[in-house]
């Protein structure tokens, strides 16, 4: 028993040592998704620890939230390998954040972008000899929990998320990372952040919850609940992965596991307007999604409108543990109010909403 803990033991003390150095001459690292809601944040974590940063970006991308930075860009597409990989030789560290997350998006579309786009980018880096693959997954792969037994890492996929093109291509992306970091020896490490809001979302992606919020003002809110992160502190998971994790290592990016009432009651709080009066019964929620079917059939409603299968979503526990990756990297997330801050900031600043018109007040200032 003593001698693999002493391999492991002098395994880890090399990674450091290497890291350090690395430090000394100059990381170079390749970021997908990079103008994303995670990738902007750890395109500037990766900045501050002096490190060179070749940012992808899909052609034709306005890209603000990347606007001044000290970076290396690149338009391209993960499906045409071409486009990229001129730029990924040489880099020490491919972090591959771009991905379809949009859940009504076409699944032909997530399905190419989450999955073959994956394995394009890291059969590019296995090629090109980078070392290490951090890959962004989605806590979504693993089966979540109640409040009182969060899901983790070891929870199988859950059934609640099959039929879903987000979550399946997510999961089926993540094995076959894995699968190729066992094989080839890449150093190959998932993150997978839980539900993410923030900074710099200009699209936006996780932040359309509380824009939807602040645009309806809604006295009644669905059941359930979910772990919602920091998007700053999903990136800094990322990076200290990349310093401590072995190959084929999994950890969960979480934050804080709160109910849809107590999370809508911040969010008004923060915002200066009435908060929720009370949830809403789990039959109405099952009620308005069987009617938003109905209409989708008829052809009646937007691609986007509220069904059966997002009725079953919305009153699910989600909860999850970021455990792991508190032991093992010394992750540890900020508080929720700041992450709501920080969105409602951004979706000022982006024009997606207004203060006149959602009955803000104003955000700006120190709060960052």
């Amino acid at each position: 028993m003593l001698a693999p803990k002493l391999l492991e033991f002098f395994q880890e003390l090399e990674r450091k040592e290497d890291f350090a150095h690395a430090r000394e001459v100059s990381l170079k690292f390749f970021v997908t998704g990079a103008d994303g809601l995670l990738g902007s944040h750890l395109v500037r974590i990766l900045l501050s620890e002096s490190a060179g940063v070749t940012a992808l970006i899909e052609k034709g991308s306005r890209s603000p939230t990347l606007s001044g930075l000290d970076i290396q860009r690149i338009e391209g597409n993960i499906l045409d390998p071409e486009t990229f990989i001129p730029s990924l030789k040489g880099s020490d560290a491919v972090f591959h954040c771009a991905a379809v997350t949009n859940q009504w998006a076409p699944a032909e579309r997530t399905w190419n972008v989450n999955f073959f786009g994956t394995k394009n980018i890291l059969d590019a880096a296995i090629r090109e000899g980078v070392s290490s693959f951090i890959h962004i997954g989605s806590a979504g792969s693993f089966g979540f929990g109640p409040l009182a037994n969060p899901g983790d890492e070891t929870r199988p996929f859950t059934q609640a998320y099959r039929g879903i093109a987000y979550h399946e291509s997510k999961r089926a992306a993540m094995e076959h990372v894995l699968e190729r970091g066992a094989k080839t020896g890449i150093r190959a490490v998932i993150v997978s952040p839980t539900f993410m809001i923030g900074s710099y979302d200009y699209r936006p992606s996780g932040g359309e919850l509380i824009k939807q919020y602040l645009l309806r003002k809604p006295k009644l809110v669905p059941p359930g609940g979910r772990c919602i992160v920091n998007a700053k502190d999903a990136a800094k998971c990322a990076l200290l992965a990349f310093k401590k994790a072995r190959t084929c290592d999994v950890f969960i990016a979480g934050g804080h596991n709160i109910t849809y009432f107590q999370f809508f009651t911040k969010v008004a709080e923060i915002a200066g307007i009435e908060p929720p009066k009370r949830v809403i019964p789990k039959s109405l929620v099952y009620l308005a999604g069987a009617l938003g079917s109905i209409s989708r059939l008829k052809k009646k409603s937007s691609g986007k409108a509220f069904d059966l299968k997002f009725a079953r979503l919305s009153i699910l526990d989600c909860y999850y543990s970021w455990q792991k990756a508190s032991d093992e990297l010394g992750y540890y997330p900020t508080p929720i109010e700041n992450a709501i801050r920080e969105s409602i900031e951004a979706l000022e600043e982006f024009g997606h909403i207004s203060n006149a018109r959602a009955g803000l007040h104003s955000l700006s200032g120190p709060h960052r």
